[in-house]
Formats: structure tokens, C-alpha cells, sequence
């Protein structure tokens, strides 16, 4: 009925209808084939849970896309192998390439070479294997990638000409983060993002040259004095720095961005690996119920320290404003970071399930706040380049509070509020009050603040129009902000507060 109605889908064609249902009705049968494999897991109920196993506690991805699972060119049996959500580990395939179609980038003093030496040093079959290949340079692929790699006739040819070996699986086991792409081994320093050939919400997951420059300038400027300017101010934030990339070129030293693999900082390793979970993941309702992982985590703090439910879940939204939403409003309006933080970049770390860290994720995907680039450049010249993501404050303001805001911190508001933990505009008179203190604090830039208090409507995402209209976000959009929809600002709302 919705793609029948003229007045929704009118400026969708007949094909992109039928991608539409097609992609909905497959996100369907995935979500079913994951609940049916996971059961009724809730790991939040009894402790806090390590990174990864919060990662597979989110099973039903994005929570407001119309086909939020649907992963065109993964079987079945591909996604219970690799996808998050099924817990499964696997090993890396690993190539011996000719160095001279190697590339790709990396912060002082990182050698990327190196670095992938160190991913597979914990596997003496695989460095003898390697070794077997002299003047060759070692090389992870995801699996699964791989195989669609060595289908195309220029990798083919690659192969035949001897400049890429296949030397096997091998090194430690990894599992996927709830990107898919992203892959995480509790022995390793790096976590590795992989371009997968496949289309995932929005876009397809190709990672491009462009963005992993941007994650090498990004990375200099948080791990550089602007970073630890930052990190006083805001102690509980992490950025996790993508300092190093590489890929491979084809016979005509063209880069392969299908080839693409970035290293991205491993703090979860190691059995002292700090609790930690993606906010996505605290968020998701259990099937069938008003009930979610967040909702667990409260109830079990409540019993743990004998507080009221109400309260603890008013304390545990404070807690989480303090730690893991203003840190990133200050890096907006004191250093013009627009960093990505919706749910599944937000990562929060727990003690006793209170929230006490915040680790961000996504380096490529950051931008800048226009205004601020002549600061920012001072630090790391190449700021505000060509393919970065630089917007001027009024417009970063809305992205960012679609991102922050929209999609993240109302979300948690969401998972209390229906759980009927507590009363949801309790929780906005919170967040309301928590953004006045803010404003109420010098910052170079008050349009983010401003923004959220004071604009009627916040802007937000058309996940479905754009899903409705087979858009590819990557390489389609020019002006993110075209694709979205004006929604009622319940900060705005100063009865409750």
C-alpha cells in the first residue's frame, strides 16, 4: 500500500519500487534467521559484556531503515559466517603481493608493512608460507572479499602474471563489529575496516582513497595537541585513530579501492579488555518486547545496588549525557570536530554498568565545522582538502544533530521510556537541563547548542525516501542535507523542563 500511494513513493520508479520490496523483504528474512539462531540472549542482564560480544548483541541493525539487513550480495550462509550478529569467528586470507603494486599511507613512525607482520606473527605456518614467496609483502583480505576479488579478470590476471600469491588462511581469529566490514580479534593491536563489495543501507561498503586520507589527517589532529587540548576537556572520550591504510593497484597502476584495507586502534585486546557497547546495541528492543539490552542493564544496577528503578534510570542518562553526548558537542563548539556519533559509532564504555568511557569510531567520516578550518590548519595543514567533509556551522549543526541527537541520544531516551523505566519527558527535562549548563560555558562556537535548544524542528535523516529511491549515498549525495526531513524538537519544549 505505501508503494502505491502517489504522494509517498511518486518520484520512485517502477525498478527502484521493486529494489525497495525486494531489500525490505530480505532484511525481514534476515532479521527472523537471527533471532531464530540467538534466541532470547541477553547478556546485559547479569554483567557487562566485552566488545565484541556487545557487538553480536545487535542483531537487527540500523533501527530506523526500512531494510536495515539486507545485504544484497551475502547468502544466507555468508552472513551466519560473517555477519556480526551470528558471533562466529574466522580467519583472514592472506595474499603475498609484488611490492611495487602495493600502496597506501601511514602516520609517522608506522610502517604499514610492518604492522601486517605484526597481525600475523602469532602464526609461524603463515610467515613460512609467506616466506616461501622472496621479494613478496604480506597482506590480510577479508575472506570473503577475496573470493569476489579473485573473480574479476584484473586481480585474475595479477595472479597469473605471479605478482599475487595466495598463500591460505591464516593468522589470529577475528570477528565482524556491527559494521560488517570493521573485523576485531581480541589478540591484535588493529582493528582492520575492509572494502566489502556489497550494498548495506545506504550505500556500498567501498571504502575510497579520499576517506582514507581524510582518517590520516583526522588521526594527526586527535592524537596531535588539538587531541589532547580535547582530552582535558573532555576525559572520558576516546577517539579511535585510523593512522594507516593500504590497497592494491592493477597492471596499469590504477588503485583498486575494492582492494582497500584500513587500521583502525584496538583498545578492547587482551583479558583486561575494558567492558564496553555500542550504544545501537544498548538500544535494540528485545523481539516481541517493550523491553531492550538498556532496559536490562537498569534493572540489574537497580537490583545490584538497591536503587529504585526510576532513579537509576535517571542517574544512568545523566551519567551517559556527562560521558559519551557533551564530549562531542565540545568538540564542535570549541574545536569544530564534526565527528559522526550516531549509534553505531558511539561505543560506551561500562563499570558496574554505569556508563564511565566513550570510545568514537569512524575517523574517515569526520568533518569540519567551515569556520574553524583556519585553526584546524594550523595543526594539520591538508584540513578542509578536496573529498573532506567540510560544512559551514549552521549546516554541520543539523548533521550533527541528526547524528548525535536524533539517532543517538534519543534512541536511549526511547529504550527507558518504553521499557517504562521512566517518564521520556523526565529524560528530556534531563537532557534539555544538561544542554543549558552547556550553553551556559564559554565556546567558540554556539551554533550547535543554539541549534539543538532553539530550533522548532531538528532535521533527520529519510532513511526511507532514500532507501524508497535506490540512492547511493556514497557517490550520489552532494548535498547530504537534500535527503532529509524536518521533525518536532522536543528540546524545544520548555514546559517539562
Amino acid at each position: 500500500m505505501i508503494l502505491a500511494d502517489p504522494d509517498i513513493a511518486g518520484r520512485a520508479t517502477a525498478k527502484s519500487r521493486l529494489t525497495f520490496l525486494r531489500r525490505s523483504l530480505a532484511s525481514i528474512a534476515a532479521i527472523a534467521d537471527a533471532t531464530a539462531a540467538r534466541g532470547s540472549s541477553r547478556p546485559f542482564s547479569e554483567g557487562d559484556p566485552d566488545f565484541i560480544d556487545a557487538e553480536s548483541a545487535l542483531r537487527f541493525g540500523h533501527a530506523v531503515h526500512p531494510a536495515p539487513m539486507s545485504r544484497e550480495e551475502f547468502t544466507h550462509t555468508d552472513s551466519a559466517r560473517f555477519g556480526h550478529e551470528y558471533c562466529n569467528a574466522f580467519k583472514l586470507r592472506w595474499w603475498a603481493v609484488d611490492p611495487t603494486i602495493l600502496t597506501g599511507g601511514s602516520v609517522e613512525p608506522l610502517d604499514v608493512t610492518e604492522m601486517v607482520r605484526g597481525l600475523a606473527a602469532s602464526d609461524p605456518q603463515l610467515l613460512a608460507r609467506a616466506g616461501k614467496q622472496q621479494g613478496k609483502v604480506l597482506v590480510p583480505m577479508h575472506p570473503w572479499q577475496a573470493v569476489r576479488l579473485m573473480l574479476e579478470d584484473r586481480v585474475e590476471r595479477l595472479f597469473c602474471a605471479g605478482r599475487i600469491v595466495d598463500v591460505g588462511l591464516g593468522g589470529p581469529a577475528w570477528q565482524a563489529t556491527t559494521s560488517l566490514r570493521t573485523v576485531h580479534s581480541s589478540e591484535a593491536e588493529w582493528m582492520l575496516k575492509f572494502s566489502l563489495s556489497l550494498r548495506l543501507t545506504n550505500s556500498r561498503r567501498i571504502v575510497e582513497e579520499h576517506e582514507c586520507r581524510r582518517g590520516l589527517s583526522v588521526h594527526r589532529l586527535v592524537k596531535g595537541k588539538l587531541g589532547d587540548a580535547l582530552q582535558r576537556r573532555c576525559p572520558t572520550m576516546t577517539v579511535l585513530g585510523e593512522p594507516a591504510w593500504f590497497g592494491l593497484r592493477d597492471e596499469d597502476g590504477r588503485l583498486m579501492t575494492d582492494t582497500i584495507v584500513s587500521f583502525r586502534e584496538n583498545p578492547f585486546r587482551g583479558t583486561g579488555s575494558p567492558p564496553a557497547a555500542v550504544l545501537g546495541a544498548l538500544c535494540e528492543r528485545h523481539p516481541g518486547r517493550t523491553e531492550s539490552h538498556l532496559s536490562d542493564l537498569v534493572h540489574r544496577i537497580a537490583r545490584d545496588e538497591k536503587r529504585p528503578v526510576e532513579e537509576t534510570a535517571r542517574f544512568w542518562f545523566e551519567r551517559f549525557l556527562e560521558t559519551a553526548i557533551v564530549p562531542f558537542i565540545v568538540a564542535f563548539s570549541e574545536f569544530g570536530l564534526l565527528f559522526g556519533a550516531h549509534q553505531q559509532n558511539l561505543v560506551v564504555g561500562l563499570a558496574g554498568g554505569w556508563p564511565n568511557a566513550l570510545y568514537f569510531r569512524d575517523c574517515q567520516g569526520t568533518g569540519y565545522v567551515e569556520e574553524f578550518l583556519p585553526r584546524l590548519r594550523e595543526f594539520v595543514p591538508e584540513a578542509g582538502q578536496a573529498g573532506d567533509h567540510v560544512f559551514p556551522a549552521e549546516a554541520a549543526a543539523k548533521l550533527f544533530g541528526y547524528y548525535l541527537v536524533v539517532n543517538g541520544a534519543f534512541a536511549a531516551v526511547a529504550a527507558l521510556a518504553a521499557a517504562g523505566l521512566t517518564n521520556e519527558n523526565d529524560l528530556l527535562a534531563i537532557f534539555r537541563r544538561s544542554l543549558e549548563r552547556l550553553a551556559a560555558t564559554p565556546m567558540a562556537d554556539r551554533s550547535c547548542v543554539d541549534y539543538l535548544l532553539n530550533a522548532p524542528t531538528l532535521a533527520a535523516k529519510g532513511n526511507f525516501l532514500i532507501a524508497l529511491r535506490d540512492i547511493n549515498e556514497n557517490t550520489e549525495v552532494t548535498d547530504p542535507l537534500a535527503g532529509y526531513v524536518e521533525l518536532p524538537n522536543p528540546l524545544h519544549v520548555r514546559e517539562y523542563a
